[in-house]
């Protein structure tokens, strides 16, 4: 399919990612929450707990099938792909990256939530205004400050839900090494697909054709399965972030290694 217009190849990327990401992830989850009743877990594990290391290990085989198919698809030889695995010295490049990408991905996060929240204060400006007048148990400062940290607590709950929750669970009750290992199995997956498949097989359309459908996919896959768009912001910023960082990089020294770790990093510092 690598004759096929550049138009039509992406297409059928966006049609395969939603399959997958949105309906196909969608029916595997519930799945995994049936089995999780069923199978030997540890009874001190309580059924979110199950079904939530369960999910990532299944995400995990389900994205590797899907690199699998889409290598088909495309005639893409993944292992032709250059990793850079024979250069340690690219695993510290790429933690390095990833504790850049959630420190921007956070500030970027608080100014979006800091905006919100003023934008909620002023419609509701003239409502409040005579609740204020009328109650003095607290300074008005004291009580916008308080106000403010309790919708932080709110926002920073919501972004813990969907299909982060699988990440929160398996971090809480196995160990690091084996947390870390499912981690990056999913997201190593997502690095090859969305730079090393998607950057590659669209290289032909020209630079801003092909970061643009890489960054635009990774970005809306984070969308599915969340349950709101508040909760989807924190994973949508990471995305447009981390997405448009490392199809740049890849672009240009197109190693994955580091993007992979990056991305592992990222990903351990933001359900830490």
């Amino acid at each position: 399919m690598s004759d096929l217009p550049w138009p039509v190849r992406v297409l059928v990327l966006g049609v395969l990612v939603v399959l997958y990401y949105k309906y196909a992830k969608a029916a595997l989850f519930a799945a995994c929450r049936r089995a999780a009743h069923l199978l030997p877990f540890p009874r001190r594990w309580d059924a979110g707990e199950r079904s939530g290391v369960l999910e990532l290990a299944a995400a995990g085989a389900s994205h590797v099938l899907v690199v699998a198919l889409l290598a088909m698809v495309t005639g893409i030889d993944i292992l032709a792909l250059p990793t850079g695995i024979d250069r340690p010295e690219l695993l510290a490049l790429g933690a390095a990256i990833g504790v850049g990408e959630v420190a921007l991905g956070s500030l970027l996060c608080r100014v979006l939530i800091e905006g919100a929240q003023a934008m909620g204060r002023r419609r509701a400006a003239a409502g409040r205004a005579a609740e204020r007048a009328s109650a003095r148990t607290m300074p008005a400062t004291a009580a916008a400050t308080a106000e403010g940290a309790e919708r932080m607590r709110q926002w920073l709950g919501l972004s813990r839900g969907g299909w982060i929750r699988h990440h929160l669970k398996t971090m809480e009750v196995v160990s690091l090494p084996l947390a870390v290992a499912l981690t990056a199995v999913q997201v190593g997956s997502e690095e090859v697909v969305f730079r090393g498949l998607v950057l590659t097989w669209l290289r032909d359309a020209g630079p801003a054709v092909a970061i643009g459908v890489s960054c635009a996919l990774f970005t809306v896959m984070q969308i599915f399965l969340m349950s709101s768009w508040r909760a989807a912001m924190f994973p949508v910023v990471g995305a447009v972030v981390m997405g448009l960082t490392h199809s740049l990089l890849f672009w240009h020294y197109p190693v994955l290694i580091p993007l992979m770790v990056a991305h592992v990093t990222f990903f351990l510092f933001a359900v830490a």
